[in-house]
């Protein structure tokens, strides 16, 4: 894959997005849990960590745009791997958990899942192409 100038405004604007991320969790436990809000303020508290996660999709979006058709199919075949994992996966453990007592699986967990799972199955891709 090779860099282009896009890359580092790229970098920058994505671990942006995390940094924000990050803060807004903080943020959001230290507001829970200290402060006595309305349902309502505590409903907006709670989900203001989604927005830097819609940011980082949007900024993804215009990366894998510039993208070369190369990168485009592993990044596309690598969304498949996830997508496929994470549903056989899902209905297992749902079919499990429909005759046995199972735990319970958060489901805030399914997304950095999906983004871990994405870039280390599109460096697989990458390693398997090169051999």
């Amino acid at each position: 894959m090779e860099s282009t100038k896009q890359e580092p405004l790229f970098l920058k604007l994505f671990m942006t997005a995390m940094v924000l991320f990050l803060i807004l969790i903080a943020v959001q436990t230290f507001s829970l849990e200290l402060l006595d809000m309305p349902t309502w303020l505590k409903v907006v508290v709670t989900l203001m960590p989604g927005l830097p996660l819609i940011w980082a999709f949007f900024i993804f979006r215009a990366r894998y745009k510039a993208f070369d058709e190369y990168m485009k199919a592993l990044t596309g075949e690598a969304f498949l791997w996830t997508l496929g994992f994470l549903c056989v996966s899902s209905f297992i453990y749902g079919m499990l958990a429909m005759k046995f007592p199972m735990p319970e699986v958060e489901l805030a967990l399914v997304t950095p899942f999906v983004f871990g799972s994405h870039g280390l199955i599109v460096q697989l891709l990458i390693w398997k192409d090169n051999e």
